[in-house]
């Protein structure tokens, strides 16, 4: 059989998919409304690889399989043997780490070509440089960013994918790529415009970079650029006219972002003021005390917001000088975040992981491997201080889809024999599933819509919320606005039944999922229902998971300072 070509449809998912854009509720995930043709593109990568694996009768797979299946097992069996506090949570983070696993198996099926390696490189390199000019416009003509972005922040370089370190990290890879492209034997026999659309993506990248700010971004260029370069040396010498001219031009564009430098030279002394000062040493140490507290059963998936809150409290009645964010969701780094929730099973999962990718890179040589390695960087380090992954599943397929450049030279091939009927059987189910999943995320992408628009327009369309009620992603999110709209419509009809009601679910909700915008609406309930009071109820409760809150602590100094 012909060989299947996944040039198109990897095209789609890096460069295309991307640039879908719409006004969104802002946060994660499927919110962010670019992730969901993201999802829906590689849904139809999988069920390619499926399609050609019954055609051809043959499964191809890593050498090191067995470490890359470890994470996702442990996840699994520990979830069903503890505590899981919210399902639906539970159930689309499992399908993320399950469907990363599926596309990057499904990658070791099309054997994908060197030459065609090196045009899907540079798809993601074109897909850089469109994000960078996004950030160009953003920071300059904000009025012309409109007409790329929904959500544009102004004079801010976020891209579309609304978060700064988010953008960095993508277009900090995409140099990485760019200059492993070089020197990359098919470069001599490059086109000119090839060659000079490098010239123009690498410096306006980095201007975007060096303007930003961004403190991870400038450490992964420094960390990854002297790694490519020492690993590609024997390679990157042969070019060395053309490497001179794209470093004029990166001094060019380090220049125009000076300003950014000094910025994030700003917020590197910071850290050393105190020892308390900065938010992120704070949670990264509230965290290590988590850690220490259930260091192998951890607090159970979805857990994470309760115990962090009454350990940030606690935290702060030792060091009242403590920084804080208002709210916190995630510790800003992905391994403290599994370690909180999963403990030592799921930190040992991702260290087996992470053992594999380290043997993959070191049996590929220093001058592969090495690559390999400073391409990883800027997208790894960004786990270690925010939450990529959950913000952009295109930074996601991009990680995997660069661990499989370092996996794709130990393969093992298995010859499956099928029946015609199974053969049948699993063809319906690859076309199935990926139509089922496109389906999913279109109803996702007008489930967000109608969410937004009950939020943000003033004459929302009726029904209200009933496509977001009635989407299994965004379901507890149209609740919450639900059960809100609700109790404030009752207060002000005088309904004191439903706010009692409205009470009721509120409690049982924070009690495993205490969010601050619900502590606050618990207040206004108290208020209603006990004026006498104040809603100290309320305060003190919402104090006690968020003692480092403004507004609380102002309500209960006001209100509560003698009842």
């Amino acid at each position: 059989m012909q060989r299947v070509n996944p040039i198109w449809i990897l095209s789609l998912l890096f460069l295309i998919s991307p640039l879908y854009s719409q006004v969104n509720i802002g946060g994660s995930g499927l919110a962010l409304t670019y992730n969901i043709p993201v999802w829906a593109s590689a849904s139809w990568l999988m069920g390619l690889a499926l399609l050609h694996i019954t055609n051809t009768r043959k499964f191809t797979y890593p050498s090191l399989w067995l470490f890359f299946i470890s994470f996702p097992v442990i996840i699994i069996v520990t979830s069903v043997l503890g505590t899981v506090d919210q399902p639906i949570t539970w159930l689309f983070r499992l399908l993320y780490i399950l469907g990363g696993l599926a596309f990057l198996l499904s990658l070791f099926q099309f054997n994908i070509s060197p030459s065609q390696l090196d045009k899907i490189l540079y798809i993601i390199v074109i897909a850089s440089g469109i994000h960078a000019l996004i950030g160009v416009a953003q920071i300059h003509t904000p009025e012309l960013a409109l007409l790329w972005v929904s959500n544009p922040a102004g004079l801010v370089p976020r891209g579309i994918f609304q978060q700064i370190n988010v953008h960095i990290s993508f277009l900090s890879t995409g140099l990485i790529i760019s200059l492993y492209l070089i020197s990359r034997p098919s470069f001599r026999t490059r086109s000119t415009i090839v060659k000079l659309s490098l010239l123009f993506i690498f410096p306006v990248a980095l201007y975007i970079i060096m303007a930003s700010g961004s403190r991870i971004g400038l450490l992964s260029i420094a960390l990854s650029l002297p790694l490519v370069f020492w690993s590609r040396y024997t390679q990157l010498r042969h070019h060395k006219k053309f490497l001179a001219i794209l470093f004029l031009v990166s001094c060019c564009a380090i220049f125009a972002g000076k300003a950014g430098i000094e910025k994030t030279v700003d917020k590197s002394v910071q850290l050393s003021d105190a020892s308390y000062s900065t938010a992120r040493v704070a949670m990264y140490t509230i965290g290590l005390e988590l850690v220490a507290k259930e260091p192998v059963s951890g607090y159970g998936t979805g857990g994470f917001l309760k115990a962090w809150n009454l350990q940030a409290s606690d935290f702060i009645q030792r060091h009242p000088e403590t920084v804080l964010p208002p709210y916190v969701t995630h510790p800003h780094n992905e391994l403290l975040f599994w370690m909180i929730e999963g403990g030592l099973p799921s930190v040992l999962g991702i260290v087996i992981v992470i053992i594999g990718i380290g043997i993959a890179l070191v049996r590929c040589g220093f001058q592969r491997g090495g690559a390999y390695a400073a391409m990883l960087l800027p997208i790894s380090l960004h786990t270690q201080v925010e939450l990529p992954f959950y913000i952009s599943a295109l930074h996601w397929f991009l990680w995997l889809f660069l661990i499989y450049l370092a996996l794709s030279h130990a393969t093992k091939m298995v010859v499956i024999n099928l029946s015609a009927a199974a053969s049948k059987s699993l063809q319906v189910v690859a076309c199935l599933f990926a139509i089922l999943v496109t389906v999913f995320m279109f109803n996702t992408a007008r489930a967000q819509a109608d969410l937004y628009d009950f939020l943000y327009n003033k004459s929302p369309k009726q029904p209200y919320l009933q496509l977001a009620l009635n989407n299994l992603y965004f379901k507890p999110a149209a609740e919450q606005v639900a059960m809100r709209s609700m109790l404030y419509v009752s207060i002000e009809n005088n309904d004191r039944e439903k706010v009692q009601g409205f009470v009721d679910w509120a409690e049982r909700y924070v009690a495993h999922s205490p969010e601050l915008k619900m502590y606050e609406d618990l207040i206004s309930a108290s208020l209603y229902l006990k004026p006498e009071g104040n809603g100290c109820d309320a305060i003190h409760s919402g104090l006690a998971m968020y003692a480092h809150n403004k507004p609380l602590q102002e309500a209960a100094e006001q209100r509560c300072a003698t009842k």
